[in-house]
């Protein structure tokens, strides 16, 4: 077993011991070329959304995907594996949508969405205790009480109070993924509408994106409280 599957399996372990799950926790990493895919993944063999991957690997499969089999543009977008479309980067594309009372507000909202700028060619999903890589970020899909056990965990040691980071858009894969990975933390989301539809998250149910420079921190603070 390698180091980093162990320290996944561990992780799994404590998280599932204090935290209130009905799927796995899931392990995601970005990756410049197939060169980085590790044995033993495959690429998806359909077109869906990131959200929809990290609903099959909480479900217990794993595999890796391009921007070619990511249906969902602006979470592929948001995720890192190509740009963001203009008419979603701009606000135009939720304004048609009649989520905004104008484009200047729209506009405003997009500005600050998270997305990771720089560029890959693809993404890894797995189960969290079989992922044999080091996540760039791990993404739990909970009830709120577990939610509240991840922010204990958080201030166990920070005593700092947690600031989430959503705004009912883009959210497993902006406020879960690009917004942990981008600023090394955690974030809680509460889910958008295409997450909750297409990935079936529960209308009891929310997210929490824990970056690699987090865990150990967060795993700690679940083992002490």
């Amino acid at each position: 077993m390698s180091i980093e599957l162990e320290k996944n399996q561990k992780y799994c372990d404590v998280i599932g011991s204090k935290v209130k799950l009905i799927t796995k926790p899931v392990a995601m990493k970005l990756i410049k070329s197939e060169d980085e895919v590790p044995e033993g993944f495959d690429l998806i063999d359909e077109k869906v959304r990131h959200c929809e991957m990290v609903r099959k690997a909480s479900l217990g499969e794993k595999f890796y995907s391009t921007a070619e089999e990511q249906m969902c543009l602006g979470g592929a977008g948001a995720i890192g594996l190509m740009e963001m479309p203009e008419k979603l980067a701009n606000g135009e594309k939720y304004y048609s949508l009649g989520r905004f009372k104008d484009l200047e507000t729209a506009k405003s909202l997009t500005s600050k969405l998270s997305i990771v700028e720089d560029k890959h060619w693809g993404m890894l999903y797995a189960p969290l205790d079989e992922a044999d890589f080091k996540a760039d970020v791990i993404q739990i899909i909970t009830e709120p009480v577990g939610g509240m056990k991840l922010a204990q965990s958080i201030v166990y040691a920070s005593g700092e109070k947690i600031n989430p980071n959503f705004a009912g858009i883009q959210s497993l894969c902006g406020d879960a993924f690009a917004n942990p990975y981008i600023e090394k933390g955690v974030n809680f989301t509460l889910g958008c509408d295409g997450s909750r539809k297409a990935a079936d998250v529960k209308d009891n149910e929310m997210a929490i994106g824990i970056s690699a420079d987090k865990i150990d921190e967060v795993i700690s603070g679940l083992e002490s409280i």
